[in-house]
């Protein structure tokens, strides 16, 4: 049994309305100066609907290399969000900063990454 693109949509739509709380998506750019060099400056990509929760004990150990002991959330975004790694989220007033891009194997309701906490 396959899902029609129709069902799939209505599938995502649903699933947007999970989403609880706003994100704003800030990506890096490099901006040269009078001197040569370049200074990283934050710009806000997008503001969308965002879901938190506390990634499983697996996946945390599956990308340990990375995060090691920060505190780091899964979140969830609508399908589709220009997200990157390195890109921060601002959520409830708390930054994250994109870790990994969780990419599924199947069918998807939402994008969705491991973000850590900026201190």
């Amino acid at each position: 049994m396959s899902i029609t693109d129709a069902e799939l949509a209505l599938i995502r739509s649903d699933a947007d309305a999970l989403l609880d709380k706003s994100c704003t998506i800030r990506r890096a750019t490099l901006t040269a100066d009078a001197y040569g060099t370049e200074s990283e400056s934050w710009a806000d990509v997008a503001t969308v609907s965002a879901g938190m929760a506390q990634p499983s004990a697996g996946l945390l150990a599956n990308y340990a290399f990375l995060i090691g002991s920060l505190a780091t959330w899964k979140v969830r975004l609508p399908y589709g969000t220009d997200v990157r790694a390195k890109d921060q989220l601002v959520i409830d007033g708390q930054t994250l900063i994109v870790q990994v891009l969780l990419t599924p194997q199947s069918l998807a309701a939402f994008a969705t990454v491991l973000a850590s906490e900026v201190k």
